[in-house]
């Protein structure tokens, strides 16, 4: 008994590592990027990983002659 709940135990921790590292190939460290009249500046960057990710790499603001947008590496 006490050897399948050990198997368990090691089952369940290598299913969340598997779950987790698919996650973690995913991120990259995005800047938030401004531009106005050709002047840009930049941001820290942040890492964003998964839905966040894509949720960055597609923004795309434009507000008068000011552009904001994510540089994602």
């Amino acid at each position: 008994m006490n050897k399948s709940i050990l198997k368990a135990i090691a089952l369940t921790f290598v299913m969340c590592l598997a779950f987790s590292s698919c996650e973690l190939l995913d991120c990259k460290t995005c800047e938030l990027v401004s531009t106005t009249n050709g002047v840009e500046t930049r941001s820290p960057g942040v890492l964003a990983c998964g839905d966040e990710l894509a949720e960055k790499e597609s923004y795309l603001q434009e507000i008068g002659y000011t552009r904001t947008t994510y540089d994602c590496n």
